[in-house]
């Protein structure tokens, strides 16, 4: 009999599990549009963003793709995919692109470039082993370049291209973070330049002032391709305003040794030069050329606009002038929005026209689309660096952003950096913020804090506390207008908590009513009427108090804040991916679950009591010193009233205990031990420690946020 009801239930459990798997539902994102910086004129070009097609893994989007070039499109419903167009706010796992190749690039080499990438991406042409991977980076959501060799690619037919993402070193170093869910965004442009031997990497620019002359100074470097040999290289760069040139500087860089890329800096002297300012957002035009002895060419052309910003006590200052801040923040979700539609530049003036000079991007760094919009419109924006709600000790080294911080730069409009969110205040912190600070500069760099500590090496005014939906100093303040949406997702949850209260009372009230059965009638053979009966009602209790602590299980998951503050976005990508689902579902799953576990309890243990009873009767024995769940789901049916969540988890909890003495006494007195029931629990307490174990550093870093 309990073999057979075991059975029943692994089977409930793998329906159960196999129907949130079949009806899984990933949050759906939105396509972006995207910008890229820089305008070459001898490159050859491709623009891969656009359609993609989305799978569940490297094989599978291999398989199907290498089969629909060979013409067969007849893929099932399994292996078929899905359309994914990219850029997009959605995260995935795996995408995959066909594309064609000209003939006359296969005498370049090709650079694939990568903007807003957000996880670790794996990256493979025409084939899903090892030897086929062209590359993998660590995405932040920057500019990434992979050198491919012209020979990888196949002209005249179809090249696949398969990118694989799994989560981001901030996803897995972030409080109580994991590398699951396996996937990662991609909300910038992805192009195929096809390039001579020698190129431009991406500039670094640095302006000071004496008075009205500029010096403007451009760091760049050019990467060899080929064989360095083929210098020495000229490296011509010119400053125009637009209709002349008003300054220019050429140098030669001969060819060395090594193929590393070598370093070049050009310096110009702009005297009157005019300031970029929001009241008149000016530029300049510079345009860098680099060529050889053989005529290989290579260029860039990019807008500068010249500026200064510092803080001076505690003021921002922008072109030596004061500028009281009146900021406006936004949410990813509304970052996505307004890049979905192609408003940028409208909701930008039209912020401008309420009076906002400040835009600050919570949790997403700025598309080159925003950076040239605010250049375009006069208005500043405020980044962040993907650092926030992470333990000391998994900290990363600031260098690792230079890149970044570097290509966001070259825009006049962006003034401020957020080095961290919610750090701790111990020593590895400080020197965190001391080595990030300087590597923003000259941009103003802040800390935003959950408590109202200072971090050393930070002035007051850059240590900003968060107080609710603003940020604020005696230079202004910035506000979030979109509020956090609720973290409670299980509507009908008051409903179900009503009738479940009502069911497990009326099961109480037939158990009571029923006969009062002893241990040694478990294993009657032909048990009277009234002990079936007893017997049923008891074993409908057994299933009405499991569901009723999965129901509290499944509201818990479905209230984890992981949009407590708007400050914080986007914290949890698991966490976010389960509340997705079907709570009902959820419900059944756990439901089911619970009961296995029990059912497992009982069954280890029945062997080793007297007269070994059946388990399931075993089960319906024990029940007896369960009928108090009835005041807990009471407890949960009052929960719209305004009981707090964590009153029938608690009371549970504690019921438990003090009914421990009594049901030891019951194993006691019919001669067994109750050592045999704690097994099961001893196992999944000892699973749970590992746990814990595993994250130590986070424990300790909620003690020191928690604290007074």
């Amino acid at each position: 009999m309990f073999n057979r009801r075991l059975i029943i239930f692994i089977a409930l459990l793998g329906l159960s599990l196999g129907a949130i798997w079949w009806f899984w539902q990933s949050p759906q994102g939105e396509s972006l549009q995207a910008g890229q910086t820089g305008i070459s004129s001898v490159r050859f070009t491709q623009d891969l963003s656009g359609g993609w097609d989305q799978f569940s893994s490297l094989r599978q989007a291999w398989t199907t793709e290498s089969e629909r070039a060979k013409g067969n499109n007849k893929q099932s419903f399994f292996t078929g995919g899905r359309s994914l167009t990219l850029p997009s706010s959605e995260r995935f796992a795996v995408v995959a692109k066909r594309l064609r190749v000209p003939g006359e690039w296969s005498s370049r080499t090709m650079l694939l470039t990568f903007n807003g990438v957000q996880g670790h991406a794996n990256v493979y042409l025409n084939g899903s082993a090892s030897d086929q991977k062209v590359g993998e980076f660590e995405g932040s959501g920057g500019a990434d370049v992979l050198e491919i060799p012209a020979k990888a690619f196949r002209y005249g037919e179809d090249n696949i291209l398969v990118v694989e993402l799994t989560g981001s070193s901030e996803q897995r170093a972030i409080l109580f973070g994991s590398a699951w869910p396996n996937s990662g965004r991609i909300t910038g442009k992805i192009r195929l330049d096809a390039v001579v031997e020698t190129t431009f990497m991406s500039p670094q620019l640095n302006v000071s002032w004496n008075d009205t002359t500029a010096q403007v100074t451009i760091r760049t470097n050019i990467q060899h391709h080929g064989f360095s040999q083929e210098g020495p290289w000229t490296v011509y760069g010119v400053l125009s305003d637009g209709s002349a040139g008003i300054a220019e500087q050429s140098l030669t860089v001969q060819s060395q040794e090594k193929a590393d890329p070598q370093p070049v800096t050009l310096t110009f002297t702009v005297p009157d030069a005019r300031r970029w300012s929001i009241q008149a957002p000016f530029f300049y035009q510079l345009h860098l050329t680099v060529t050889n002895n053989r005529g290989d060419l290579d260029d860039l052309t990019l807008p500068i606009g010249l500026r200064s910003i510092a803080l001076t006590s505690g003021k921002w200052v922008l072109n030596d002038q004061e500028i009281p801040i009146k900021g406006e923040a936004l949410i990813p979700e509304e970052e996505f929005r307004l890049r979905h539609a192609g408003q940028i530049e409208a909701w930008l003036t039209a912020e401008r026209k309420k009076g906002i000079n400040l835009v600050y991007f919570i949790g997403q760094l700025p598309d080159e689309l925003w950076l040239q919009a605010a250049d375009r419109v006069g208005i500043g924006l405020w980044a962040e660096l993907p650092v926030e709600l992470i333990p000391s000790g998994r900290l990363p080294q600031p260098e690792v952003f230079q890149k970044i911080v570097a290509e966001k730069m070259l825009h006049p409009s962006l003034w401020a950096w957020t080095v961290g969110k919610g750090l701790d205040s111990d020593a590895l912190t400080q020197k965190y913020i001391l080595q990030s600070a300087k590597e923003v500069q000259p941009d103003l760099a802040f800390a935003l804090k959950t408590t109202p500590s200072v971090f050393t090496g930070l002035s007051a005014e850059q240590s900003l506390y968060v107080q609710g939906n603003k940020i604020q100093g005696v230079w202004g303040q910035v506000t979030v207008e979109t509020p956090s949406t609720s973290s409670v997702r299980w509507v009908n949850e008051p409903r179900v908590a009503e009738i479940w209260a009502l069911l497990i009372t009326f099961l109480a009230w037939m158990n009571i009513r029923s006969v009062t059965w002893r241990y040694k009638e478990i294993g009657e053979k032909k048990p009277r009427r009234r002990l079936r009966r007893a017997w049923r009602w008891d074993g409908l209790f057994v299933f009405a108090r499991e569901g009723m602590l999965a129901g509290l299980i499944t509201s818990g998951i479905f209230r984890i804040p992981i949009h407590f503050s708007p400050w914080f976005a986007h914290l949890w990508p698991g966490i976010d991916l389960i509340q997705a689902q079907s709570p009902w579902r959820v419900w059944v799953m756990l439901s089911v679950l619970f009961m296995l576990v029990r059912l497992f309890q009982v069954g280890v243990v029945a062997p080793h009591l007297p007269d070994a009873p059946p388990a399931l009767g075993l089960v319906y024995w024990l029940e007896r010193r369960y009928r108090w769940a009835v005041f807990i789901a009471i407890s949960w049916a009052s929960l719209p009233w305004g009981l707090p969540f964590y009153v029938p988890i608690l009371s549970y909890g504690v019921l438990v205990c003090l009914f421990l003495p009594i049901r030891i006494r019951d194993i006691h007195r019919i001669g067994g031990h109750y050592r045999s029931f704690l097994w099961v629990p001893g196992i999944i307490v000892g699973v749970l420690l590992i746990w814990i174990s595993f994250h130590f550093a986070d424990w300790i870093y909620l003690w020191h946020m928690l604290r007074p």
